[in-house]
């Protein structure tokens, strides 16, 4: 069940964004920064910008390679740690040692001694050809429980995992899958049929399905920012098309983390909570097919969820 109650009640800083339990006493903020393709600069300009206005949730991964900016920005914050929850993700593809040498550098480039969430980034090497198998996906999974174990991640999970990889995953846990990060977005839709991130298979174990390039950063289109039919809705609600994009995703439960370094989008990425779309304008935007899916995240040109990866 969604909370209203900021990540940290008490704090000033923080702003009234719903959040999630994902695992014991761990709630994740449904709106958050992203920072995929910033670099260490860009980075903490985005951050330090978003921690300002009041975000709870900053997304990185240790092959982004910006972990050193966000934790410069960190450390200059007033904000307490408790005040905003911290996503960071493995390569995928590494055995248990690799898993927990990755996140201990990440950690330490990030100033902190704990993640508020760690995912295993992909399900095979992250490479043009990759790499995976069941086993590797297994050994991995210990090497995350492992961290989990030792206070280095508060809670773990997965991206890009269709249901047979997250099932290879589930056979030996011992820890709770937390969240399943996905590539999904208007577009995505039934119409368009191009959403194979098994949602239905990820809600039915628990495992939150969670939004990475809400606004198809990737897809090369501002389709879903200024494209007609998100602008024309939120027209009637006197919001952007961007925030109508957003809005259709945590009006469904799925939290978001759109990228921006700019603190007037900023402010408009989270004003998403205070709003409702109408079931016509809901439905009208699940039958959009397009703008298609589009690759992602360093590695093979794949859609999450792509089961024809090993």
């Amino acid at each position: 069940m969604l909370s209203l109650l900021p990540l940290a009640s008490t704090v000033a800083f923080a702003l009234n964004i719903p959040t999630v339990q994902i695992a014991p006493g761990v709630h994740l903020p449904m709106a958050g920064l992203g920072t995929w393709q910033y670099n260490d600069s860009r980075a903490e300009l985005a951050v330090s910008t978003a921690l300002a206005i009041g975000y709870t949730h900053i997304d990185t991964a240790n092959v982004y390679g910006n972990a050193k900016g966000i934790g410069k920005a960190l450390a200059q914050s007033p904000r307490p740690r408790d005040s905003y929850f911290i996503t960071s993700k493995v390569p995928g593809g590494l055995n248990a040692s690799a898993t927990i040498a990755a996140h201990q550098l990440t950690l330490s480039q990030l100033g902190l001694k704990y993640v508020d969430l760690l995912l295993i980034h992909f399900p095979t090497t992250m490479t043009a050809s990759p790499v995976g198998s069941k086993a590797m996906r297994q050994e991995q999974w210990k090497g995350m429980e492992a961290l989990h174990k030792q206070g280095l991640a508060r809670s773990i999970g997965v991206s890009h995992f269709c249901q047979r990889h997250v099932e290879d995953v589930l056979e030996i846990a011992t820890v709770k899958v937390a969240v399943n990060q996905v590539q999904y977005h208007v577009g995505m839709g039934p119409a368009g049929n191009q959403a194979n991130d098994d949602r239905s298979f990820d809600e039915k174990m628990g495992i939150l399905y969670q939004s990475f390039s809400p606004l198809c950063g990737p897809c090369g289109t501002s389709e879903l920012i200024n494209g007609k039919l998100v602008t024309s809705i939120g027209a009637a609600h006197n919001k952007t098309g961007a925030q109508v994009s957003l809005k259709w995703l945590v009006q469904q439960g799925i939290p978001v983390i759109p990228k921006s370094s700019v603190e007037s989008h900023l402010k408009e990425n989270i004003d998403l909570f205070d709003w409702e779309l109408t079931q016509s304008e809901m439905d009208a935007l699940s039958a959009a097919s397009t703008p298609a899916v589009a690759g992602g995240d360093p590695g093979p040109p794949a859609t999450s969820g792509d089961c024809t990866l090993p």
